[in-house]
Protein backbone atom coordinates (compact mmCIF):
# COMPACT_ATOMS: atom_id res chain seq x y z
CA UNK A 1 0.00 0.00 0.00
CA UNK A 2 2.81 2.43 0.86
CA UNK A 3 4.19 1.99 -2.66
CA UNK A 4 0.80 2.85 -4.19
CA UNK A 5 0.60 5.91 -1.99
CA UNK A 6 4.06 7.03 -3.04
CA UNK A 7 3.00 7.04 -6.69
CA UNK A 8 -0.19 8.97 -5.95
CA UNK A 9 0.24 12.73 -6.62
CA UNK A 10 -0.03 14.39 -3.23
CA UNK A 11 -0.26 17.80 -1.62
CA UNK A 12 1.21 18.82 1.74
CA UNK A 13 -0.46 21.85 3.31
CA UNK A 14 0.78 21.60 6.89
CA UNK A 15 4.51 21.20 7.35
CA UNK A 16 6.91 23.37 9.36
CA UNK A 17 10.37 23.74 7.88
CA UNK A 18 12.07 23.96 11.26
CA UNK A 19 10.25 20.84 12.47
CA UNK A 20 11.68 18.91 9.52
CA UNK A 21 15.24 18.71 10.86
CA UNK A 22 15.91 14.97 10.94
CA UNK A 23 18.08 13.42 13.67
CA UNK A 24 20.89 12.94 11.14
CA UNK A 25 20.60 16.57 10.02
CA UNK A 26 20.52 17.73 13.63
CA UNK A 27 23.71 15.78 14.30
CA UNK A 28 25.37 17.37 11.27
CA UNK A 29 24.34 20.85 12.35
CA UNK A 30 25.38 20.20 15.96
CA UNK A 31 28.78 18.92 14.85
CA UNK A 32 29.31 22.08 12.79
CA UNK A 33 28.45 24.16 15.83
CA UNK A 34 30.25 22.15 18.51
CA UNK A 35 32.27 19.04 17.75
CA UNK A 36 31.88 17.88 21.33
CA UNK A 37 28.06 17.54 21.15
CA UNK A 38 26.79 14.42 22.88
CA UNK A 39 24.63 12.35 20.45
CA UNK A 40 22.36 11.43 23.37
CA UNK A 41 21.42 15.10 23.74
CA UNK A 42 20.30 15.16 20.12
CA UNK A 43 18.20 12.02 20.49
CA UNK A 44 16.41 13.48 23.50
CA UNK A 45 15.05 16.30 21.33
CA UNK A 46 12.86 13.77 19.50
CA UNK A 47 11.09 12.45 22.60
CA UNK A 48 8.20 14.63 23.76
CA UNK A 49 6.22 14.04 26.95
CA UNK A 50 3.86 16.98 26.37
CA UNK A 51 3.05 19.82 24.00
CA UNK A 52 5.24 22.20 26.01
CA UNK A 53 8.04 19.63 25.83
CA UNK A 54 7.67 19.58 22.04
CA UNK A 55 7.80 23.40 21.82
CA UNK A 56 11.02 23.39 23.84
CA UNK A 57 12.61 20.77 21.60
CA UNK A 58 11.49 22.65 18.50
CA UNK A 59 13.31 25.75 19.73
CA UNK A 60 16.47 23.84 20.58
CA UNK A 61 16.62 22.32 17.11
CA UNK A 62 16.23 25.74 15.51
CA UNK A 63 19.15 26.82 17.67
CA UNK A 64 21.36 24.47 15.63
CA UNK A 65 20.88 26.69 12.55
CA UNK A 66 23.77 29.13 12.61
CA UNK A 67 23.47 31.08 9.35
CA UNK A 68 21.09 31.61 6.40
CA UNK A 69 22.87 28.96 4.35
CA UNK A 70 21.85 26.38 6.96
CA UNK A 71 18.18 27.23 6.35
CA UNK A 72 18.63 26.95 2.60
CA UNK A 73 20.42 23.62 3.05
CA UNK A 74 17.52 22.36 5.15
CA UNK A 75 14.91 23.66 2.69
CA UNK A 76 16.58 21.88 -0.22
CA UNK A 77 16.68 18.60 1.67
CA UNK A 78 13.08 18.85 2.86
CA UNK A 79 11.76 19.59 -0.62
CA UNK A 80 13.67 16.65 -2.06
CA UNK A 81 12.17 14.38 0.61
CA UNK A 82 8.71 15.61 -0.33
CA UNK A 83 9.38 14.93 -3.98
CA UNK A 84 10.48 11.36 -3.20
CA UNK A 85 7.16 10.83 -1.42
CA UNK A 86 5.23 11.87 -4.51
CA UNK A 87 4.32 15.34 -3.25
CA UNK A 88 3.74 17.68 -6.19
CA UNK A 89 2.85 20.82 -4.24
CA UNK A 90 3.58 22.03 -0.70
CA UNK A 91 2.89 25.10 1.41
CA UNK A 92 5.73 25.20 3.92
CA UNK A 93 5.50 27.17 7.16
CA UNK A 94 8.53 29.18 8.25
CA UNK A 95 9.04 31.20 11.44
CA UNK A 96 11.19 34.35 11.13
CA UNK A 97 10.81 35.36 14.77
CA UNK A 98 12.03 31.92 15.89
CA UNK A 99 15.07 32.33 13.63
CA UNK A 100 15.73 35.78 15.09
CA UNK A 101 15.71 34.46 18.64
CA UNK A 102 18.54 32.17 17.62
CA UNK A 103 20.64 34.82 15.91
CA UNK A 104 19.48 34.51 12.29
CA UNK A 105 18.47 37.65 10.31
CA UNK A 106 14.73 37.20 9.64
CA UNK A 107 14.32 39.41 6.57
CA UNK A 108 17.41 38.14 4.75
CA UNK A 109 16.54 34.51 5.49
CA UNK A 110 12.94 34.87 4.37
CA UNK A 111 13.92 36.61 1.14
CA UNK A 112 16.42 33.91 0.26
CA UNK A 113 13.95 31.12 1.01
CA UNK A 114 11.23 32.85 -1.03
CA UNK A 115 13.65 33.11 -3.95
CA UNK A 116 14.53 29.44 -3.51
CA UNK A 117 10.93 28.35 -4.06
CA UNK A 118 11.20 29.43 -7.70
CA UNK A 119 13.85 26.81 -8.44
CA UNK A 120 12.62 24.03 -6.14
CA UNK A 121 12.12 20.56 -7.69
CA UNK A 122 8.41 20.68 -6.79
CA UNK A 123 5.97 23.56 -6.76
CA UNK A 124 5.97 25.11 -3.29
CA UNK A 125 5.13 28.30 -1.47
CA UNK A 126 5.79 29.69 2.01
CA UNK A 127 3.45 30.57 4.86
CA UNK A 128 5.04 32.96 7.34
CA UNK A 129 4.12 31.51 10.72
CA UNK A 130 3.96 33.89 13.66
CA UNK A 131 4.35 32.75 17.27
CA UNK A 132 1.12 33.77 18.95
CA UNK A 133 2.31 33.79 22.59
CA UNK A 134 5.30 36.07 22.00
CA UNK A 135 5.59 39.83 21.55
CA UNK A 136 2.76 41.26 19.43
CA UNK A 137 5.24 43.62 17.78
CA UNK A 138 7.04 40.58 16.36
CA UNK A 139 3.78 39.31 14.86
CA UNK A 140 3.27 42.64 13.16
CA UNK A 141 6.85 42.64 11.91
CA UNK A 142 6.44 39.13 10.51
CA UNK A 143 3.25 40.21 8.77
CA UNK A 144 5.14 43.09 7.15
CA UNK A 145 7.81 40.65 5.95
CA UNK A 146 5.14 38.35 4.54
CA UNK A 147 3.36 41.18 2.73
CA UNK A 148 6.64 42.41 1.25
CA UNK A 149 7.08 39.00 -0.40
CA UNK A 150 3.45 38.41 -1.27
CA UNK A 151 3.27 36.81 -4.69
CA UNK A 152 7.04 36.25 -4.61
CA UNK A 153 6.96 32.92 -2.83
CA UNK A 154 4.81 33.83 0.19
CA UNK A 155 1.06 33.14 0.11
CA UNK A 156 -0.29 33.59 3.65
CA UNK A 157 0.30 34.34 7.30
CA UNK A 158 0.06 31.51 9.81
CA UNK A 159 -0.53 31.74 13.53
CA UNK A 160 1.19 28.93 15.39
CA UNK A 161 2.52 28.33 18.86
CA UNK A 162 0.56 27.83 22.06
CA UNK A 163 -3.13 28.59 21.54
CA UNK A 164 -3.84 28.13 25.26
CA UNK A 165 -1.53 31.06 26.09
CA UNK A 166 -2.88 33.26 23.27
CA UNK A 167 -6.37 32.26 22.06
CA UNK A 168 -7.91 33.64 18.88
CA UNK A 169 -10.09 36.20 20.67
CA UNK A 170 -7.11 38.46 21.49
CA UNK A 171 -6.20 38.86 17.80
CA UNK A 172 -9.27 40.68 16.47
CA UNK A 173 -7.33 43.82 15.58
CA UNK A 174 -4.57 41.80 13.94
CA UNK A 175 -7.11 39.79 11.94
CA UNK A 176 -8.78 43.04 10.86
CA UNK A 177 -5.47 44.43 9.61
CA UNK A 178 -4.97 41.30 7.48
CA UNK A 179 -8.48 41.56 6.06
CA UNK A 180 -7.85 45.17 5.06
CA UNK A 181 -5.07 44.03 2.74
CA UNK A 182 -6.88 40.82 1.74
CA UNK A 183 -4.12 38.61 3.10
CA UNK A 184 -5.22 35.18 4.33
CA UNK A 185 -4.49 34.08 7.87
CA UNK A 186 -4.37 30.36 8.65
CA UNK A 187 -4.37 29.92 12.43
CA UNK A 188 -3.72 26.80 14.42
CA UNK A 189 -6.98 26.21 16.30
CA UNK A 190 -8.59 23.35 18.16
CA UNK A 191 -5.31 21.52 18.50
CA UNK A 192 -4.88 21.74 22.28
CA UNK A 193 -8.01 23.75 23.15
CA UNK A 194 -11.63 22.72 22.66
CA UNK A 195 -14.33 23.34 20.05
CA UNK A 196 -15.03 26.81 21.40
CA UNK A 197 -11.57 27.83 20.19
CA UNK A 198 -12.35 26.51 16.71
CA UNK A 199 -15.52 28.63 16.63
CA UNK A 200 -13.62 31.65 17.91
CA UNK A 201 -10.97 31.25 15.20
CA UNK A 202 -13.69 31.04 12.54
CA UNK A 203 -15.30 34.24 13.79
CA UNK A 204 -12.10 36.22 14.35
CA UNK A 205 -10.12 35.25 11.25
CA UNK A 206 -12.74 33.97 8.73
CA UNK A 207 -9.92 31.68 7.54
CA UNK A 208 -9.85 29.58 4.36
CA UNK A 209 -8.21 26.79 6.38
CA UNK A 210 -7.45 25.83 9.95
CA UNK A 211 -4.30 24.20 11.20
CA UNK A 212 -5.56 21.05 12.94
CA UNK A 213 -9.14 22.03 13.89
CA UNK A 214 -9.71 18.54 15.31
CA UNK A 215 -11.60 19.76 18.39
CA UNK A 216 -14.54 20.62 16.11
CA UNK A 217 -15.45 16.94 16.22
CA UNK A 218 -16.37 17.31 19.91
CA UNK A 219 -19.28 19.71 19.30
CA UNK A 220 -21.85 19.01 16.55
CA UNK A 221 -22.71 22.70 16.24
CA UNK A 222 -19.10 23.71 15.68
CA UNK A 223 -18.55 20.83 13.27
CA UNK A 224 -21.66 21.83 11.31
CA UNK A 225 -20.26 25.36 11.07
CA UNK A 226 -16.90 24.13 9.78
CA UNK A 227 -18.65 22.02 7.15
CA UNK A 228 -21.10 24.76 6.17
CA UNK A 229 -18.32 27.30 5.70
CA UNK A 230 -16.23 24.73 3.79
CA UNK A 231 -13.22 25.62 5.91
CA UNK A 232 -10.47 23.18 5.05
CA UNK A 233 -8.88 21.36 8.00
CA UNK A 234 -5.19 20.45 8.01
CA UNK A 235 -5.27 17.31 10.15
CA UNK A 236 -2.01 15.87 11.50
CA UNK A 237 -2.74 12.56 13.28
CA UNK A 238 0.77 11.54 14.34
CA UNK A 239 1.48 15.03 15.64
CA UNK A 240 -1.73 14.94 17.68
CA UNK A 241 -0.67 11.69 19.33
CA UNK A 242 2.92 12.70 19.98
CA UNK A 243 2.00 16.04 21.58
CA UNK A 244 -0.85 14.60 23.65
CA UNK A 245 -3.50 16.62 21.81
CA UNK A 246 -5.25 13.26 21.34
CA UNK A 247 -4.96 10.83 24.22
CA UNK A 248 -3.57 7.32 23.81
CA UNK A 249 -6.92 5.68 24.49
CA UNK A 250 -8.91 8.29 22.61
CA UNK A 251 -10.11 7.67 19.06
CA UNK A 252 -8.65 10.22 16.70
CA UNK A 253 -11.26 12.76 15.50
CA UNK A 254 -10.40 12.16 11.83
CA UNK A 255 -13.10 9.50 11.55
CA UNK A 256 -15.85 11.81 12.84
CA UNK A 257 -14.62 14.82 10.85
CA UNK A 258 -14.60 12.86 7.59
CA UNK A 259 -17.97 11.23 8.25
CA UNK A 260 -19.49 14.68 8.80
CA UNK A 261 -18.37 15.82 5.36
CA UNK A 262 -15.48 18.05 6.38
CA UNK A 263 -13.11 19.14 3.64
CA UNK A 264 -9.74 18.12 4.98
CA UNK A 265 -6.37 16.67 4.12
CA UNK A 266 -3.60 15.13 6.18
CA UNK A 267 -0.33 16.85 6.98
CA UNK A 268 2.85 15.96 8.82
CA UNK A 269 3.21 19.14 10.92
CA UNK A 270 6.78 18.60 12.17
CA UNK A 271 7.62 15.34 10.40
CA UNK A 272 11.14 14.82 11.73
CA UNK A 273 10.17 15.58 15.32
CA UNK A 274 7.27 13.15 15.07
CA UNK A 275 8.94 10.49 12.92
CA UNK A 276 6.42 10.53 10.11
CA UNK A 277 5.88 11.21 6.40
CA UNK A 278 2.82 12.11 4.39
CA UNK A 279 2.65 8.54 3.03
CA UNK A 280 2.65 7.20 6.57
CA UNK A 281 -0.19 9.52 7.58
CA UNK A 282 -2.31 8.43 4.64
CA UNK A 283 -1.43 4.77 5.17
CA UNK A 284 -2.52 5.06 8.79
CA UNK A 285 -5.99 6.30 7.78
CA UNK A 286 -6.37 3.41 5.33
CA UNK A 287 -5.11 0.78 7.79
CA UNK A 288 -7.62 1.98 10.38
CA UNK A 289 -10.36 1.25 7.88
CA UNK A 290 -11.52 4.85 7.93
CA UNK A 291 -10.39 5.66 4.39
CA UNK A 292 -10.32 3.82 1.11
CA UNK A 293 -7.91 4.77 -1.66
CA UNK A 294 -10.85 6.68 -3.16
CA UNK A 295 -11.05 8.72 0.05
CA UNK A 296 -7.30 9.35 -0.06
CA UNK A 297 -7.67 10.70 -3.59
CA UNK A 298 -10.64 12.85 -2.54
CA UNK A 299 -8.55 14.37 0.26
CA UNK A 300 -5.93 15.39 -2.30
CA UNK A 301 -8.56 17.09 -4.42
CA UNK A 302 -9.73 18.97 -1.33
CA UNK A 303 -6.13 19.96 -0.61
CA UNK A 304 -5.67 21.26 -4.15
CA UNK A 305 -8.87 23.28 -3.89
CA UNK A 306 -7.69 24.70 -0.56
CA UNK A 307 -4.26 25.69 -1.86
CA UNK A 308 -3.47 29.39 -2.00
CA UNK A 309 -2.29 29.43 -5.59
CA UNK A 310 -3.78 31.85 -8.12
CA UNK A 311 -6.97 30.52 -9.71
CA UNK A 312 -5.37 29.29 -12.94
CA UNK A 313 -2.58 27.42 -11.16
CA UNK A 314 -5.07 26.04 -8.66
CA UNK A 315 -7.23 24.61 -11.45
CA UNK A 316 -4.16 22.95 -12.94
CA UNK A 317 -3.27 21.48 -9.56
CA UNK A 318 -6.78 20.11 -9.08
CA UNK A 319 -6.57 18.43 -12.47
CA UNK A 320 -3.24 16.82 -11.60
CA UNK A 321 -4.61 15.12 -8.47
CA UNK A 322 -8.11 14.31 -9.78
Amino acid sequence: MRRNLTHLPKIELHIHLEGSISPAEASTLAFRKDRNTDPKEIRQLYRHASFQDFLSHFGQLVGLLREPDDLLWLFDRVVLRLKRQGVIYAEIRVSPTVWERHGLPPEACLRRLAERTASAPIACRLIVDGVRQWDRAMLERDLELALALRGKGVVAFGLGGDEASAPACIFRDFAGACREVNFPVIPHAGETLGPEEVMSALEVFTPPRLGHGIAAARDPRVLDEVVARRVHLEVCPTSNRKTGAVGRREEHPLKALWAAGSHLSLGTDDPALFGTTLCRELSWAVRRGWWTMKDVAASQTYAAQASLLPDGQKRDLVQRVS
